[in-house]
């Protein structure tokens, strides 16, 4: 059994080495999880306080690119309004109409004052391109160029009238010839303001690298990516990405086809992240920085960790080794008496100083060494009397067998006489005085005790004359099934009292029943029913709370003493298991119900 609980070779140490098998051990446990904590607290921190930033920062790059798409916005609207453009809009495209002067001059002061605006296109059927380049480095392309290369025809259909795009140039598809630069472009829908009806497009471009200066920061290992809302890249911090779309982006763990998955889809593990978008242009900004070169920094909190282990390791063999001999040796003193006083020394006391729970088991063994030598003179006297009560109860005994065979002999004279009723009477009458007294015994079977309440009920029957029936029935697997003596007798005498002998005219009947328990599994249901003048409702909840009340607290002379000294004694046999119901119907009879618990053996 105890090799069952704790291997063998552990028990078998000694209390020295098992207080060092558990003190280094602690300590070592103990130093590892604060050092993981104190980790785990300082990466969570960093962690935060790195999001807070990023969050920052991201909101100050949507702040600077809603200022440059706002400007923008204006700018087109205050072109779009213009009357010299409304003028020219509303042309005949057969006229090669121009714009004036004044015209010309007032757009250059516009792009003159907003140096990250790198062009400004106007394409119309009504009119000549009309063009202008801050840089001047490059020329835009012919209008008919420009509508067979970017679906002019299509983006006047569109129900919104500005779109932003990015262009990356290539020999295909560029609106400007020789131009190399990555361009934001704000592409807006020209129309009569009489008729409403679309007449040409304003394209204002940006330089990507102008966008990319308005964001940047400082730490070059932080990634900052801003997204349109058709899931496009316009700009990122490096200009790998540009053009590209969000889900060849390497960050994320399945993937994703617009900006809008980017929270749920990013690897947390891998990065610390910032999503923010913008209510004005519905960019997205997301700002990135590995996880691993944020945590870098803190590598230095595992060596010093690591070190203090080694160190804790070697100071804990030391000191828990002085610790438990401290500890062992008194107890060792105690062990060697110990076996001195098992080979029969019964003088053994051994001194040990203190008053701690070593120096309490010292105190204790010789305390015990004493009593155990005087128990040994009290051993002999008390084996002297148990001899006198075992000879005063088999001269007990003599009378309980001088009763049976008086009544036996009395029973056969009235046999011999013919007064067979009183023969039967006294048989019953010598069954319940042989079964009630048993031999001394506490316990009997079921089968003599319900042989104890047939003998009872004759004699009642016998006393009632045709007043009174019954019938008993008893499982036979519960015959040879043990319980406490007396158990059912008292509660049909209980029936016949209280039930049956205020009965004026009707015949009284009382049923016995032993049978399994229909609800409850393993358990035997005894049961005692009687067709009397039954119980009223008041009186049964007061018979029902002296069953159940505390032994110290027994009414006697009451009509339930019986019921609770029934209750108490199976309580004591069986435990809390036990159970003991009473109904009762005034008019129509009561029924008892005992339930004990029944293994099978």
């Amino acid at each position: 059994m105890r090799s069952n609980l704790s291997p063998k070779w552990y028990l078998d140490l000694p209390i020295q080495r098992k207080l060092l098998l558990w003190f280094a051990p602690l300590l070592l446990v103990t130093i590892a999880i604060t050092g993981v904590y104190s980790y785990n607290i300082a990466s969570n921190e960093i962690v935060s306080k790195m999001s807070l930033e990023q969050a920052s920062s991201a909101r100050q790059a949507i702040d600077h690119l809603d200022y440059i798409a706002q400007d923008a916005l204006d700018i087109s609207d205050y072109l779009y309004l213009t009357p010299e453009i409304q003028v020219m809009l509303k042309s005949d495209p057969a006229s090669d109409s121009y714009i004036n002067n004044d015209s010309i001059l007032m757009i250059n002061r516009l792009m003159v004052t907003r140096p990250y605006f790198q062009f400004l296109t106007i394409y119309s059927p009504h009119f000549e391109p009309i063009q202008f380049n801050n840089k001047g480095l490059s020329s835009a392309i012919p209008f008919e160029e420009f509508k067979e290369k970017f679906d002019y025809e299509g983006f006047l259909k569109r129900k919104k009238i500005d779109e932003w795009s990015i262009e990356v140039p290539n020999h295909s598809k560029s609106i400007f010839y020789g131009d190399t630069k990555n361009k934001l472009l704000l592409t807006k829908i020209l129309k009569n303001d009489l008729t409403l009806k679309p007449e040409g497009v304003l394209i204002l471009g940006i330089d990507e690298k102008d966008i990319r200066r308005s964001y940047a920061m400082p730490s070059d290992k932080t990634t900052i990516i801003v997204i349109n809302s058709d899931g496009r890249i316009l700009s990122d911090t490096n200009g790998n990405w540009i053009g590209k779309l969000v889900g060849e982006l390497p960050y994320f763990t399945k993937p994703i086809d617009l900006p809008d998955q980017i929270e749920s889809t990013i690897e947390r593990s891998d990065w610390v992240f910032s999503h923010t978008q913008s209510t004005l242009t519905g960019w997205h900004v997301l700002v990135l920085q590995p996880r691993e070169d944020l945590l870098s920094q803190l590598n230095r909190i595992k060596w010093i960790t690591a070190l203090i282990l080694c160190l804790t390791f070697v100071m804990s063999l030391i000191v828990s080794w002085s610790v438990a001999s401290v500890i062992t040796k008194p107890m060792k003193m105690i062990l060697s008496s110990m076996k001195k006083f098992q080979k029969g020394d019964f003088s053994q006391q051994v001194s040990i100083e203190g008053k701690d729970e070593i120096g309490q088991l010292g105190t204790g063994y010789n305390v015990m060494v004493r009593r155990i030598s005087q128990l040994i003179d009290d051993v002999y006297a008390f084996e002297i009397k148990q001899r006198q009560a075992e000879l005063k109860l088999l001269q007990s005994q003599i009378n309980p067998h001088f009763l049976y065979n008086t009544l036996n002999t009395i029973a056969w004279t009235a046999q011999k006489n013919g007064e067979h009723t009183v023969a039967e009477m006294i048989y019953s009458l010598s069954g319940i005085f042989q079964i009630s007294l048993s031999q001394g015994r506490d316990y009997i079977e079921l089968q003599e005790e319900m042989k104890l309440a047939e003998h009872y009920l004759f004699l009642q029957k016998m006393r009632y004359r045709e007043k009174l029936s019954y019938e008993l029935e008893l499982h036979p697997d519960f015959a040879t099934y043990k319980i406490p003596k007396l158990l059912i007798q008292p509660l049909i005498e209980n029936a016949i009292v209280h039930g049956l002998e205020p009965l004026t005219d009707d015949i009284g009947f009382i049923q016995v029943t032993i049978v399994p328990s229909a609800n409850q599994p393993n358990m035997i249901q005894i049961e005692i029913t009687d067709n009397g003048v039954g119980i009223p409702a008041n009186k049964l909840k007061l018979v029902q709370e002296q069953i159940f009340a505390d032994v110290q607290h027994q009414t006697t002379g009451s009509e339930g003493f019986a019921l609770q000294n029934i209750m108490n004694r199976i309580r004591l046999f069986y435990g809390a298991d036990a159970i003991m119901e009473i109904s009762s119907i005034e008019n129509f009879g009561t029924r008892v119900q005992l339930l004990l618990p029944y293994s099978k053996r």
